[in-house]
């Protein structure tokens, strides 16, 4: 497994929004429709070697005082249970770190998406209780 985060262009553009999740996630074509939008949306696709398996996207938010969310991960079906979305999360989680004016990163998913969330738990995320957007908020302070 060799995972990199990749920038999304005119190369890889319909590579990545034919990638497909049954459940749980928005499309990536409306995630980067998002991007476009809300500038500080960082959307990457996700490699493994030069194969593109799934999607993430981050950023800062300020419409919630600032804080980093993570506010979106997604592994094509057909690559799934490999360990991709693990990685690239703690790709993410380190290249946020570096900015020492934040301490905390949160992430929401489906409360029914228990895969998502024990995911989340491992990499050290806490559920909060709380829902946003009706879905299950979880936070990692570092």
């Amino acid at each position: 497994m060799n995972i990199s985060l990749k920038e999304i262009n005119e190369n890889n553009f319909h590579e990545i929004i034919s990638l497909n999740v049954e459940k749980y996630c928005a499309s990536n074509i409306y995630s980067l429709a998002q991007a476009k939008i809300f500038p500080d949306a960082i959307p990457l696709a996700i490699y493994n070697n030069d194969t593109p398996v799934g999607f993430i996207m981050y950023g800062i938010e300020p419409r919630d005082n600032n804080e980093y969310w993570i506010d979106r991960l997604m592994i094509d079906e057909k690559y799934q249970n490999n360990g991709f979305g693990k990685k690239a999360l703690e790709i993410i989680i380190e290249k946020i770190k570096q900015d020492k004016t934040h301490n905390k990163i949160k992430i929401s998913t489906n409360p029914e998406n228990t895969i998502a969330i024990k995911l989340y738990k491992k990499l050290g995320f806490y559920e909060t209780g709380e829902l946003h957007d009706d879905e299950a908020l979880l936070i990692l302070e570092y």
